[in-house]
Order: structure tokens, then C-alpha cells, then sequence
């Protein structure tokens, strides 16, 4: 028999389990749930909107599954704020707050970081990474030809006009569309935790490859690995930054000095590491230019070839043309040259001419 509403059984079990979780209203399908503890039911089956109804009867308005649930704001302890006041010069919010509270998964998005960078907005002295300059959403890359087109404007010299593009242009349009829809690349920009790494990363991969439509895989990878290291490139610059002023504020008693040499040494290595870094973008770059050269010198050479078969076709072609020309034009001859034999010898004779003659052999 379908149910029309709920037993008296499901709706106290309903209210007891809003009443025991104040603080923590459970959402609509987990009253759903309550009421119907072994069945797939969801909010929009009729034993779903059963328990709607009921919970309107008793004015509760559930969350649905749908809709955000805000966690709970988290309160840094003193060791963490200490921690932060710190760390703040030299490290990110996301890289402080993956330490303090021991998870490495936590992006700039989460909470955590937020409550680290709110903190760090109360310090009196400029911090590692400007808190204004945090991602607000995830990376969504451009679905449609215009975007990507608007794009790929926003960073290259010379902007593409639509109108005027022509049809290799277009179809590197759309293969950079391709690029930036590839998961690796979304993830990887999904990963920085300033709006400015996200931006020299997204501008680095474009002005590579706005203008390459034929790319490999393989290729778009490590264009992608190429971009990172640029955005690497650039955050030992920032960190040398930083470090070099560390060093001009300290002061000149022991522990200054002491403190002095340690910034020397962080100094020297970041400097070598940036070093390294430019090497590698450097030797990538030119393996990535040297395997496209050979890959299109080649496409040219089968080309070429195939071009190459078609004259020598064409040329043989016209000169067996010629050859059966000149046959027929021979045989034309000879044939008249027969109708005048029947003349008589005598009348050829007259005419002064052989049959070798007329045929020029």
C-alpha cells in the first residue's frame, strides 16, 4: 500500500533527531534517511516530499543537498598565531596553514587558510604574500572560442581580430582551448596559492602556445612543466626579496650577526636555486623547439616528396603525350604518302619526292 504519510514512529524519530542537533541542523536527506533508514529515497521522490511536507507542518526548514553549508570558523591558538607572526615574511597563508594544522591537502580556498590570512591581515608589517592577492574561486578555463580568444588577447603583443583571422589562426584558437581544458593544466593552476601565480602560469603557457596547433600531448605537458618552472623562477626572486630585507634590518650586535650569516647562506642557496631553474627552462625550451623543428621539417620533406611524384608523373605524362603526337602525325604522313604512290611513279616522280623524303627519315 503506497504511503500517503508518515507513521507516528518516523515522525518522532524525525523531531528527536532535529531536537538532539541544534548546532548542527541535519540536512533534508538525512531526515529522509531517519524516516526511511533502508531505502535510496532522495527530496525529490514522493517519500521525500512526504518528509518535506511534515517538516512544514512543524515549520523546520531543512538544508537541502544542494545548498552550501558553511563550516564552522576556526580559532587559531596561541602557538599558531605565534607560529604565523613568525612565518608570515617568508611563507604563504597556505603553506602556513598546511603546517599548523598538519594537512598538506588544504588549498587556498579552505577555510584554514582564510582564518590564517585574516590573522596575518592584523600583523604590522608586510607579509610574504599580500592576503588581498588570495584566489577567491577555482580556475575555470574558457569553453567557447571568444573567450579563449579574449584570453590569449590579454597577454600576447599584437591582439587577434576575429574577423580578420585566417583559418590557421582559428584552428590555434581552438587547440588552445584544448590545452587549457586538459586536466594536468587545471590542476596545476588550481594549485597556486597567490592570484598572481595563477596569472604568470595562464600567461606563460598561452604566450608558448597560442600560435601552436598541432601539439603532441607529450608537448602540452611539457609546456606545462616549462610554465611552472617560470612561476618557480619567479617566487626564488620574490624570496631572495624578502630575505635581502630580513638581512638589511638586522642589527649589528651578536645575534644580529649570527642571524646575518644564516640569511646570507638562505640568500646564496635561493640564488643558486634560481639559477638551476633558469637552466632547466632554458634547455626544456630548446628541446621542445628542436622536436617540433624536426617534427615540421619532416611533415615539409614528405611534402616535398609527394610533390616531387606528382611533377615527375606530370612531366612523363606529356612527354609519352608528345611521343604518340609525333607517331600519329608520322603515320598521317605515310598514309598520304601511300595515296600518291597509287598515282603512279611517274607522278611522284614529278613531284621530285620519295616516301623517305616526305617522312624525314
Amino acid at each position: 500500500m503506497e504511503d500517503k504519510q508518515l507513521t507516528p514512529k518516523q515522525q518522532e524519530d524525525i523531531i528527536s533527531e532535529w531536537n538532539s542537533r541544534e548546532e548542527n541542523p541535519p540536512s533534508l536527506l538525512e531526515l529522509i534517511k531517519i524516516a526511511y533508514p533502508n531505502e535510496k529515497v532522495d527530496g525529490r521522490s514522493k517519500k521525500g516530499r512526504l518528509v518535506k511536507e511534515f517538516l512544514a507542518t512543524r515549520k523546520i526548514k531543512a538544508r537541502g543537498a544542494h545548498q552550501y553549508k558553511a563550516k564552522e570558523k576556526i580559532e587559531l591558538s596561541d602557538e599558531h598565531e605565534e607560529f604565523v607572526r613568525n612565518n608570515a615574511q617568508v611563507m604563504s597563508a597556505t603553506e602556513i596553514a598546511r603546517i599548523i594544522f598538519a594537512n598538506n591537502e588544504i588549498t587556498p580556498l579552505h577555510q584554514e587558510t582564510r582564518t590564517v590570512n585574516e590573522y596575518i591581515k592584523t600583523l604590522n608589517f608586510e607579509p610574504y604574500e599580500s592576503p588581498q592577492n588570495i584566489p577567491s574561486s577555482t580556475y575555470k578555463p574558457p569553453g567557447t572560442f571568444d573567450r579563449t580568444l579574449s584570453r590569449i588577447n590579454k597577454y600576447i603583443y599584437q591582439s587577434l581580430e576575429k574577423s580578420k583571422m585566417v583559418p590557421k589562426e582559428k584552428k590555434d584558437v581552438e587547440s588552445t582551448m584544448g590545452y587549457l581544458n586538459t586536466y594536468r593544466f587545471t590542476h596545476q593552476i588550481n594549485s597556486y596559492s597567490s592570484q598572481t601565480s595563477r596569472d604568470l602560469f595562464e600567461s606563460s603557457f598561452i604566450r608558448y602556445t597560442y600560435d601552436k596547433y598541432d601539439l603532441t600531448q607529450e608537448e602540452v605537458d611539457q609546456y606545462i612543466i616549462l610554465s611552472t618552472e617560470v612561476v618557480i623562477a619567479s617566487d626564488i626572486q620574490h624570496r631572495v626579496g624578502r630575505l635581502q630585507d630580513l638581512l638589511d634590518d638586522v642589527a649589528n650586535d651578536t645575534e644580529g650577526r649570527r642571524i646575518s650569516m644564516s640569511l646570507v647562506d638562505a640568500i646564496g642557496g635561493s640564488q643558486t636555486e634560481y639559477n638551476q631553474c633558469i637552466n632547466r627552462q632554458h634547455k626544456l625550451l630548446g628541446d621542445l623547439k628542436q622536436k617540433r623543428s624536426d617534427r615540421l621539417k619532416n611533415q615539409l620533406g614528405a611534402t616535398a616528396s609527394i610533390l616531387n611524384l606528382v611533377e615527375v608523373w606530370k612531366e612523363e605524362k606529356t612527354r609519352k603525350k608528345l611521343l604518340k603526337l609525333a607517331d600519329l602525325r608520322k603515320k598521317t604522313i605515310k598514309d598520304e604518302m601511300g595515296s600518291l604512290m597509287e598515282m603512279g611513279e611517274l607522278k611522284a616522280k614529278i613531284l621530285g619526292l620519295t616516301e623517305g623524303e616526305v617522312l624525314d627519315e
